[in-house]
């Protein structure tokens, strides 16, 4: 069997150069991860930290869906949080939170979704010539950022007449973009009432920046990619 002379690999520029690589990369990734968990940190820190507003009615709803959100990114999935209230009680009858990245990918498991997912599931609904399974009364959903396109339809479809969300998602949001969904969709939703929450600018903040802790890297590493190739 051969063997290898460490002292004389080690001489090898090629070696020498390939071992350089690896200890760099390591403590890159090693610095990477620690810079992660330090800024999750400081959101959390911000979070303990945060109360409702009296003036903003929604504050009370925004802490518990931005906490959701945190959960979710400490489970190594993406910052959004989400709740259903009885508008009549005030009660957050149900809970949700993205678990698309863990524990294991699931690419229908948004926030909102996982939160339908749960609320369904539970109440067990059933068609038949006396009840509706879409008959939401009362009931309000609640997201840290404005939904998506597949969020939404999931929402108008359940039968939610009333949904409010933190903060805005220019990018990627559909519920300032409603009248571009299709016409069935905007049919279906007309008597819906879907806005802005009426939070705090520092709870407002912090659902942004949960959201932006792993927003969408994946989409901007293909664009960048695109334009690397372009002729």
């Amino acid at each position: 069997m051969k063997t290898i002379n460490l002292r004389t690999a080690a001489a090898n520029p090629l070696t020498r150069f390939l071992c350089m690589v690896v200890v760099f990369f390591f403590l890159v990734g090693d610095a990477a991860t620690h810079a992660d968990l330090s800024k999750l940190a400081v959101l959390e820190q911000r979070i303990q930290s945060a109360s409702a507003h009296p003036d903003f009615p929604d504050d009370v709803y925004g802490l518990i869906v931005i906490n959701q959100a945190l959960t979710s990114l400490k489970a190594g999935s993406g910052g959004i949080g989400a709740c259903l209230v009885n508008s009549r009680t005030g009660q957050v009858i149900e809970t949700g939170r993205n678990r698309q990245h863990a524990p294991h990918f699931r690419s229908d498991l948004h926030g909102e979704m996982d939160l339908l997912n749960r609320y369904e599931d539970r109440a067990q609904k059933t068609r038949d010539k006396t009840t509706n399974p879409r008959e939401c009364r009362d009931l309000v959903l609640v997201s840290s950022m404005e939904p998506c396109p597949m969020c939404l339809t999931r929402i108008i479809n359940s039968g939610i007449k009333t949904m409010i969300y933190v903060a805005e998602d220019p990018d990627g949001g559909m519920v300032s973009r409603m009248d571009q969904l299709p016409p069935f969709w905007q049919a279906f939703a007309a008597d819906r009432e879907y806005r802005k929450a009426k939070c705090s600018p520092d709870i407002e903040q912090l659902a942004m920046d949960l959201f932006n802790y792993s927003n969408r890297s994946f989409a901007r590493n293909r664009k960048n990619q695109k334009n690397k190739i372009k002729p």
